[in-house]
């Protein structure tokens, strides 16, 4: 992990989170994110977009400053005077203005040119700074279909007018591990911390992001379950644990996650899958007979962490793949007698040929009913 700056996460399941299609949250479930999010020890909350559109966003400004106050929360802002005066009187400690730097985005959706993205990022940084916000941040649109040299210039002009954070985006998420190290590596030299916002679209949005946190960025995205438009974002739960389970960043309190986690999918009605990273019902249930038999030497074997770290309980079944210890285990679980080898060696056999027949594991009155009890 990066060892020269000190890894930040910036949550944004309530801006971009929200943009997933059908999804919007009430101020309540809004706040009962914003909460769970400052719990997990989150560095910084993007509570949502700076418009007087947002109706409510007035008062989760408010429920969140007055509640966590030495937690820093922020908007996200076009480079449009009226938004970034408002986002200023609602007082949040940082607002980050967003402005796409590619030629596609610059000609094709705003009908501008490079000198035009040049001129509105010193116009509005200092705008944002004069109106009394503490910390601006100025986000880069498709940062990573752009020419890197220009991507360079719009940083200096941004750092030059008092930018404190340049924000980084793989807006159609096309990056590799490799790509994100490139596009950080051509910002030597910027004194601003660097930041990546991250898109899933081929499935690369965690590790891209855990890649550049470890390579010169400060802040890396995220939403919770991933949220977003398309195929979402980086997934929160997922580098969360990694930091803390793989890197020690002791700074985040993981016993929260999974509740937060299913809340905010029911809200979203998503279905959270058994074999989800992190937050899956089912990760830790096994059935191969050789893993059954190295989980019960020692569960370190085959298991990244102990699942008690996420309130989970360790499963081990029985079926079409089952082996003699885990047969002999499920026996003394039950309060079965336990036969000889031989006698283990057939009844293994008739456990796996009936899972087979019946395509799926044991439950425990089959178990008895093959023993005869």
């Amino acid at each position: 992990m990066n060892n020269r700056i000190a890894v930040k996460i910036i949550d944004t399941t309530l801006r971009e989170g929200e943009q997933t299609p059908g999804v919007l949250f009430d101020l309540e479930i809004k706040q009962g994110i914003a909460a769970g999010l400052a719990g997990l020890g989150v560095d910084e909350v993007e509570l949502g977009v700076s418009s007087r559109e947002n109706s409510d966003l007035a008062s989760l400004v408010a429920f969140f400053k007055s509640n966590y106050p030495h937690r820093q929360c922020s908007l996200w802002s076009r480079c449009v005077p009226e938004d970034i005066h408002y986002g200023a009187t609602l007082g949040v400690q940082c607002l980050s203005l967003s402005i796409p730097v590619s030629d596609l985005h610059l000609t094709k959706k705003m009908g501008k040119n490079k000198e035009w993205a040049i001129e509105k990022v010193k116009e509005c940084v200092e705008q944002a700074l004069a109106e009394g916000v503490e910390k601006v941040a100025v986000g880069l649109e498709d940062a990573s279909r752009s020419d890197s040299n220009f991507i360079r210039e719009v940083a200096e002009i941004a750092e030059e007018a008092g930018a404190f954070r340049l924000r980084l985006a793989d807006t159609v998420g096309v990056c590799t591990p490799s790509d994100i190290v490139v596009m950080l590596e051509s910002l030597s030299g910027v004194d601003m911390e660097l930041a990546v916002h991250c898109h899933n679209d081929f499935g690369m949005a965690t590790a891209n992001t855990i890649t550049a946190l470890d390579n010169g960025a400060a802040w890396g995205d995220a939403t919770l379950l991933g949220l977003g438009e398309r195929a979402g974002n980086s997934r929160l739960e997922e580098i969360l644990a990694f930091l803390v389970l793989r890197k020690g960043a002791g700074k985040y309190d993981l016993s929260g996650l999974p509740a937060l986690s299913r809340m905010v999918a029911e809200e979203c009605g998503v279905a959270i899958p058994g074999a989800r990273p992190i937050i899956g019902s089912a990760l830790f249930t096994c059935e191969t007979g050789l893993h059954v038999h190295g989980i019960m030497a020692d569960p370190s074997t085959y298991e990244p962490f102990d699942p008690e770290v996420f309130g989970a309980s360790r499963k081990l079944l029985v079926g079409a793949q089952a082996g003699r210890r885990s047969v002999l285990a499920t026996l003394v679980r039950l309060g079965l007698p336990t036969p000889d080898k031989p006698g283990l060696t057939r009844l293994t056999r008739k456990v796996r040929s009936l899972a087979a027949l019946r395509k799926r594991s044991l439950a425990d009155h089959e178990i008895k009913d093959l023993v005869g009890y």
